[in-house]
């Protein structure tokens, strides 16, 4: 097999992969590694400690401290690239000429640097984030988080430019891949779909399954934590009859306290892997709703792989390919009611399993996305 070295630069320590961004990374350097790449993987070690399971795919792991703290905010470039600056990086990167993969904006400090100007360099859009920022600022209601959120939203409009340095910019969704065509061209823009565990779909029409409905996500973020308060406000309160459960990381306490007024709500807090996919596995309905357009989420692929009926916001699925395998619900609690009991009747048909299978094997395979990648370096 024709090997082929890569440099990749990664926000966080990607292991284990729990989580939407890491996921991507974590499931690459897996790929990529069996599809002949060599890897030294550079990551910036924020709230992770080192994983030697990393070295099983990379043939030399570094990590760096993130610079943060207030220091770090006073910049014009993004907190979240000034905080991802280290010299010894850039040593690092210069011990060799092989092409370099900056994992998102977040790691493009050194995308520009002179001393790289003649290397192959390739940016893994993770999201468009000037527009998820300022997302984040639209559904937050702190004053100062608003704030932050808007002006980091403003520093990374202005940042965006770098990626004119880049040589390819490798797209998760069909919708950024539109994004950056535009502002940096078609020759440089390329769709490479996110990496995900296991892409064989494994929801059993044999399976026994349990009449609740399930939202799953990281609920200490704005977005989801908006989503599930909606949802709590407006639709399951509406009808008793129905059981919900929210799981997932660190919920707020407003939100505890919402649940707690409602018997037929459950929130289950900070899961481990394998009580998490079992409540995917088990649940009739997944929803699926945001009203931020944010990259291609991970939960999405989590439930068409290993649950039943899928709920989906238009603003999720946009640009993933994955459409036509959700049913698309709008904002209203009595429409989403109307459809979860339609749900609740029965289980989904063998010729929906064929039919998520099929987008799978078409989209996210993989070891098809690693060979995109290898073929450009």
């Amino acid at each position: 097999m024709d090997e082929k070295r890569i440099h990749i630069i990664s926000f966080n320590v990607p292991y284990p992969p729990n989580y939407g961004g890491v996921i991507d990374i974590f499931y690459k350097l897996e790929a990529l590694s069996g599809n002949g790449v060599k890897i030294i993987l550079h990551a910036f070690a924020y709230g992770r400690k080192p994983a030697p399971e990393l070295e099983k795919y990379c043939e030399k792991v570094y990590y760096y401290p993130r610079k943060t703290g207030i220091l770090s905010q006073f910049s014009t470039l993004p907190y979240i690239v000034y905080s991802r600056r280290n010299k010894k990086l850039l040593a690092n990167l210069l011990k060799d000429k092989a092409p370099i993969l900056f994992e998102g904006l977040h790691c493009c400090y050194y995308l520009n640097h002179p001393l790289l100007k003649d290397r192959l360099k390739m940016v893994r859009a993770h999201n468009i984030e000037a527009v998820y920022y300022q997302g984040l600022a639209q559904n937050t209601t702190s004053p100062l988080l608003k704030l932050y959120f808007r002006w980091e939203a403003w520093r990374l409009k202005r940042f965006e430019h770098v990626l004119s340095q880049a040589d390819y910019i490798l797209t998760l969704s069909t919708t950024e891949k539109k994004y950056f065509e535009d502002r940096f061209g078609t020759k440089k823009t390329v769709y490479v779909p996110l990496f995900f565990h296991n892409p064989l779909i494994q929801t059993d029409i044999h399976t026994k399954i349990k009449p609740f409905v399930l939202y799953h996500s990281d609920l200490s973020t704005p977005e989801n934590h908006n989503a599930a308060t909606f949802l709590m406000n407006s639709v399951t309160s509406k009808d008793k009859t129905i059981p919900w459960i929210f799981a997932g990381l660190n919920p707020r306490k407003d939100l505890l306290q919402l649940s707690e007024k409602q018997d037929n709500v459950t929130i289950l807090a900070n899961l481990d892997e394998e009580k998490m996919s079992q409540l995917i596995r088990e649940a009739s309905v997944h929803i699926l709703f945001t009203n931020q357009v944010s990259g291609v989420k991970v939960k999405l692929l989590h439930a068409l792989v290993n649950g039943q009926h899928c709920l989906a916001s238009k603003e999720m699925v946009e640009g993933s390919g994955l459409e036509k395998l959700c049913r698309i619900i709008s904002n209203c609690p009595d429409e989403i009611l109307k459809i979860i009991g339609e749900c609740l009747q029965n289980q989904i048909p063998e010729t929906e399993i064929i039919q998520r299978k099929t987008a799978f094997h078409q989209i996210y395979d993989n070891d098809v996305n690693a060979l995109k990648i290898k073929s450009l370096i």
